[in-house]
């Protein structure tokens, strides 16, 4: 299958997951993280499940998949036990949304990779829906490559890139120190990035900008 890989804000953005198992769970955590309005569709929930929902983090409309349950969904996701009532979900989807069958993934138009994230830092595997655990298998190895330091190196380069942005060095000076602060002498070394921060802080007039730091 081609694909076209894709980093979606679905903030504040309706999202419906049918079935209320630990594969659902799984999903709706997902979806959680990334700040979308998640509502479950099933007539029991996994203790998971069901513990979101008494924590207010999710709704829950308790009985079977009709298709008026998806009418408002930006986001479907269909991870029900029952090979019939995922493909209902399919066929009842309209075209301008998206969305996953868990069990078929050529009635999918899309697909959740396997994510790594360290703060600003998100790295995805995907296999296309051909291997899953494959693709969990990699996740897991880069997570040995990008550890937890990564999370406050990639709060740095953000500080240095906007501080460049307002920066009066000219263009070729800009380029060359994006691409000095990205290697491993910066990365490893806090007292290097200090050292970079406190010399572009003379090529920034005072005010201009506001940082994570």
């Amino acid at each position: 299958m081609e694909a076209y890989p894709i980093m979606l804000s679905i903030k504040g953005k309706e999202a419906v997951v049918v079935g209320g198992g630990a594969i659902a769970y799984r999903k709706m955590i997902g979806l959680l993280q990334a700040g979308a309005l998640v509502t479950v569709v099933s007539p029991e929930l996994h203790e998971k499940v069901e513990q979101l929902y008494l924590e207010s983090r999710i709704e829950w409309k308790k009985k079977e998949f009709e298709p008026p349950d998806i009418l408002s969904a930006w986001v479907v996701i269909a991870a029900t036990n029952s090979h019939v009532v995922n493909e209902l979900i399919a066929l009842s989807a309209e075209n301008h949304q998206l969305i996953n069958i868990v069990d078929n993934p050529e009635a999918s138009n899309f697909h959740v990779p396997a994510k790594l994230t360290r703060g600003d830092l998100t790295i995805s595997v995907a296999t296309a829906g051909a291997s899953p655990i494959l693709a969990k298998a990699i996740r897991d190895e880069l997570s040995l490559i990008y550890d937890e330091s990564y999370r406050d190196y990639l709060q740095f380069l953000a500080e240095v890139r906007e501080k460049i942005r307002h920066s009066t060095l000219d263009q070729a000076a800009k380029k060359q120190y994006l691409k000095e602060v990205t290697s491993d002498t910066f990365r490893q070394s806090n007292e290097k990035q200090q050292g970079i921060i406190k010399l572009l802080d003379g090529f920034v007039s005072e005010g201009t900008i506001r940082t994570k730091r």
